[in-house]
């Protein structure tokens, strides 16, 4: 499975829908993404084989995993990545330095930063 480009993010799929929350790495903002619908297909069975359980899981983890993959890129059009540390940060934690040549980095890369500066 693909890496999530956050360090933290929350899972709340469900068998209606796939959906998730990846968060700020700099202030942990929730960046919600879209709702996938999961459109199963399968007609409604009181009782189930273990075949068809075992059927059915494997078609929701396919389809689970397709979903997380939409989802991992798509928060990335709402992210940027600190050219520095490597994080993805939301638009309020990101900065654009000129020491980077109008690149961005994060927050707490940009106070380093300056403290360097002072400090030479």
């Amino acid at each position: 499975m693909l890496e999530p480009i956050t360090k933290k993010y929350t899972d709340e799929s469900s068998m209606k829908q796939f959906k998730f929350t990846f968060y700020c790495d700099c202030c942990g903002k929730a960046v919600p993404t879209q709702a996938y619908a999961y459109r199963n297909g399968f007609q409604k069975k009181t009782f189930l084989s273990n075949d068809e359980k075992e059927a059915r899981s494997i078609i929701y983890a396919s389809e689970h995993g397709k979903a997380y993959e939409r989802a991992n890129n798509e928060v990335r059009l709402n992210l940027n990545r600190c050219e520095l540390c490597t994080d993805m940060v939301c638009e309020d934690c990101s900065v654009y330095a000129e020491e980077l040549g109008g690149g961005v980095c994060c927050k707490k890369c940009a106070e380093k930063l300056q403290q360097e500066r002072k400090e030479s």
